[in-house]
């Protein structure tokens, strides 16, 4: 296990932050040496990075931690594991499935390809989820990142106080539309495979408390973070004090896990003190039952959630000060913000108020309607999609990390 952490962790080490401790080295030398060109220094490489290797470095040790853990018997097979490896849906921005959820599922499809008709696909499920995933990425997160959220922060000093904290806010919609969009249709590929893949968003900005958020965000990597190396700092076994350093270096490390960047890293370190925070204060897992504090709860941790994004967002430290600075700009005259972002924005964060059940009348409407009818109806999806949708569709976010 030790060989595998390691070996893995230099691989991932050496594609994703070699450079950045490389510069980070040589600006300590220079400061150390007082030399701006001293006789050593680290080489900085033209490094590709390889497609998804985060997810796929993280699904390698799940392997290896479940067999140790003794969740998971040693698989023999090893197309098996490079299926589980590389599993296409996944593979470029997860979600991370855990090897002890995904390996007892092949034998079944396996089986299922031999007696046509012993397990249908969920076709009704999985069409939803994609084009719910599609609908999100194309509309909301396309519209709103390139017609106002990239401009404003692109040049922040030459907006309006209120077309910059709203480009912040909206930058929250967009990162939440682009995943859990990407992470619908990864879920519902993998269920035309017939494999089941564990939620990944569970309306995360209804959360009233920052360790609420992080059960519902990003689902499978924060449980990741928690089993494998929360747990294995100690968690919650050895007092008060070791859970808080656990819980803040487990965030730290998870927000650099994000990329080599003093503003990942800054994210982390904001995410691992609210963490630790609510938990000294016993507060993290206690919603008020009063609807309106609860509602004052909500809204404390969507603010502390946008501005941590517009730190995640940032390229550097400088461009999280402009943002802050910019806050400022009541004499700029308003100029991108209209009606229709407005609308995407409210409708954006409005997707977190539909109750479950409405959710699940929706699906089981879907499954009664006649094939035929929903092929048209998806037919008629998509014919809307082109219609409505932008020419150039930009990059997942989650595609760079």
């Amino acid at each position: 296990m030790i060989l595998s952490v390691v070996f893995n962790l230099l691989v991932l080490g050496f594609f994703k932050y070699y450079n950045f401790f490389a510069d980070s080295a040589n600006n300590l030398i220079k400061l150390i040496t007082g030399n701006p060109v001293p006789s050593f220094l680290f080489p900085t490489l033209s490094i590709i990075l390889p497609i998804g290797i985060s997810y796929y470095t993280f699904k390698v040790m799940s392997y290896v931690f479940d067999v140790y853990l003794c969740k998971l018997p040693a698989v023999r097979s090893f197309p098996d594991v490079m299926l589980y490896v590389s599993f296409f849906p996944q593979i470029s921005s997860g979600p991370i499935v855990h090897a002890a959820d995904f390996f007892p599922q092949i034998q079944p499809v396996l089986d299922s390809g031999n007696e046509p008709g012993a397990r249908p696909i969920e076709f009704d499920n999985a069409t939803l989820l994609i084009l719910s995933g599609l609908f999100k990425k194309m509309v909301f997160a396309n519209f709103l990142s390139t017609l106002f959220v990239d401009p404003v922060f692109s040049n922040l000093a030459a907006y309006h106080s209120m077309e910059v904290f709203l480009a912040a806010v909206g930058y929250a919609v967009v990162i939440y539309c682009d995943f859990s969009g990407y992470s619908d249709m990864a879920i519902g590929i993998a269920l035309l495979l017939g494999f089941h893949t564990p939620k990944n968003f569970d309306r995360p900005y209804m959360s009233f408390s920052i360790t609420e958020f992080w059960k519902r965000w990003h689902i499978t990597f924060s449980s990741w973070l928690r089993n494998y190396l929360y747990f294995s700092m100690g968690g919650s076994r050895f007092g008060l004090t070791h859970t808080l350093v656990a819980l803040f270096f487990t965030m730290v490390l998870g927000g650099l896990w994000h990329g080599p960047s003093y503003t990942f890293l800054l994210w982390g370190v904001m995410q691992g003190s609210a963490l630790v925070i609510e938990r000294a204060f016993n507060y993290g897992n206690t919603r008020n039952r009063t609807p309106a504090l609860a509602g004052l709860q909500i809204f404390g941790t969507f603010l502390f959630t946008v501005l941590s994004w517009v730190v995640f967002r940032a390229g550097s430290l400088k461009e999280v000060g402009l943002w802050f600075s910019s806050l400022g700009n009541f004499s700029q005259n308003i100029t991108l913000l209209s009606p229709m972002i407005v609308v995407l924005i409210i409708l954006g964060l409005g997707m977190h108020f539909v109750p479950a059940a409405v959710r699940k009348t929706g699906i089981k409407v879907w499954t009664y309607i006649p094939l035929p009818f929903k092929g048209i109806g998806i037919a008629l999806f998509f014919a809307l999609l082109s219609v409505i949708s932008m020419s150039g569709v930009a990059p997942f976010i989650y595609f760079q990390f």
